[in-house]
C-alpha cells in the first residue's frame, strides 16, 4: 500500500505543479495591445431613479459598458 499511496500522491503533484505553472504564465503575461482605432471615447451622462443622483463617465473603451449602479439600481442614461 505504501508504494501506491506514494505514486499516487506523485501523480497529484504534478498535476498540481504543472496547473500553478500554467497559472502563473498565464498572469504574468502582457495584454494585447490595443488597436487606436478601436478605442471609443466615451461621455455619457447617468441618472439615478431613485435618489436622483447624476452621474458623468469620461472613459475610453473598447468596447461600450453597461451603466453603472447606484441604490442597488442601473442608472439610466440622460
Amino acid at each position: 500500500m505504501g508504494l501506491v499511496n506514494l505514486l499516487i500522491a506523485a501523480a497529484i503533484f504534478v498535476v498540481v505543479w504543472r496547473l500553478s505553472v500554467w497559472a502563473i504564465r498565464m498572469l504574468t503575461a502582457p495584454p494585447p495591445e490595443v488597436d487606436p482605432d478601436e478605442v471609443i471615447e466615451v461621455e455619457q451622462q447617468y441618472l439615478c431613479t431613485l435618489c436622483g443622483t447624476e452621474v458623468v463617465m469620461t472613459v475610453q473603451n473598447v468596447v461600450e459598458s453597461a451603466p453603472p449602479k447606484h441604490c442597488r439600481e442601473e442608472m439610466v442614461p440622460v
